[in-house]
């Protein structure tokens, strides 16, 4: 099964005139497949998602948050947020209003060489509309990715993301408004609800409320991926996977991909196999249980996360 999550791997752009041509290569991966990239090659990533999405613009406060409920073809939609982003310093005629809501394609840009999101890609049905970072690391950005066929582009500062939890579409907004109104400066505990249309005296329809308590939302209840702002956690204890002997009398050797999930408190609490090689699964497994990280906070507090190992038996 093809999965929705795919990525387009457009060929090395090392030198700056080619970043307007047409890639060299266009693919299309899977679930599990592993992608090399050599030395320091500028290889454009989009990561899509198709889905429900709520795109919820504060005028005033200058960000964007965009949710997703994924669906797939294992996954219909349920209600619940699978992926946030949240987009900072945002400049341009943004076309989608204050609030928009429905079914929509979200194109997550990256560069596989170069740490973080540098824009998005929505269409939303009335056409493509592209947020592309202007910030002097990702100054190729909108070179790179920029589509002439898009209604609109506006640009931003910096951008986040991560999973949504499963939370309601409204408990997901409203927690990932009030991070953003903090990150604009407002003073902590204060926080920013669309409410729905027009109201009255406001920018955009966002009300910014008293403050309602001096404590961060409280930390999601399902584990969060790493990814955007939430970094890779840093591994403090390791374990080398041991072979397994009838793995080494077949002279069976690779990579072995997990997916592992890391406790709020640093141990490996589960994991589960996305490429395998079967003599050497169990093992894989075995060596990422005895693993561990530091923990990963989240609005300071710690929090689990899920995301990608990779180990090698040689």
């Amino acid at each position: 099964m093809r999965s929705l999550l795919s990525a387009f791997l457009l060929a090395s752009l090392a030198a700056s005139p080619l970043f307007a041509q047409a890639p060299k290569k266009m693919i299309e991966v899977e679930d599990g497949d592993l992608i090399v990239v050599k030395d320091a090659a500028r290889i454009r990533v989009v990561r899509r998602l198709e889905g429900n999405v709520r795109v919820v613009h504060n005028t005033q406060e200058r960000w964007i948050i965009v949710l997703v409920d994924q669906v797939t073809a294992a996954k219909p939609a349920d209600g619940g947020v699978d992926m946030t982003f949240m987009f900072h310093d945002v400049e341009g005629e943004w076309p989608l209003g204050a609030r928009w809501e429905g079914r929509a394609t979200v194109d997550d840009y990256s560069i596989a060489t170069e740490m973080g999101s540098i824009g998005m890609g929505l269409n939303a049905g009335n056409g493509l509309v592209q947020l592309l970072s202007r910030s002097r690391g990702f100054r190729d950005a909108r070179v790179l990715f920029k589509d002439p066929s898009a209604i609109a582009t506006v640009t931003i500062a910096g951008a986040g993301g991560g999973g949504g939890g499963g939370e309601t579409f409204d408990a997901a907004e409203q927690r990932q408004a009030a991070v953003a109104s903090r990150n604009a400066g407002l003073p902590a505990g204060f926080t920013s609800r669309v409410s729905g249309g027009v109201v009255g005296g406001t920018v955009g329809g966002i009300v910014v409320g008293p403050p309602t308590t001096s404590q961060p939302p409280p930390p999601p209840s399902a584990p969060v991926r790493v990814g955007g702002n939430l970094r890779t956690p840093v591994r403090i204890q390791d374990a080398e996977p041991v072979m397994p002997a009838l793995a080494q009398q077949a002279g069976v050797r690779g990579l072995v991909v997990l997916e592992i999930t890391i406790a709020a408190d640093g141990h490996v609490s589960d994991a589960k196999v996305l490429r395998s090689i079967p003599l050497l699964d169990a093992a894989a497994i075995e060596a990422a249980k005895k693993w561990r990280y530091e923990p990963t906070l989240l609005n300071g507090a710690p929090v689990p996360v899920i995301m990608t190992a990779t180990l090698n038996f040689r």
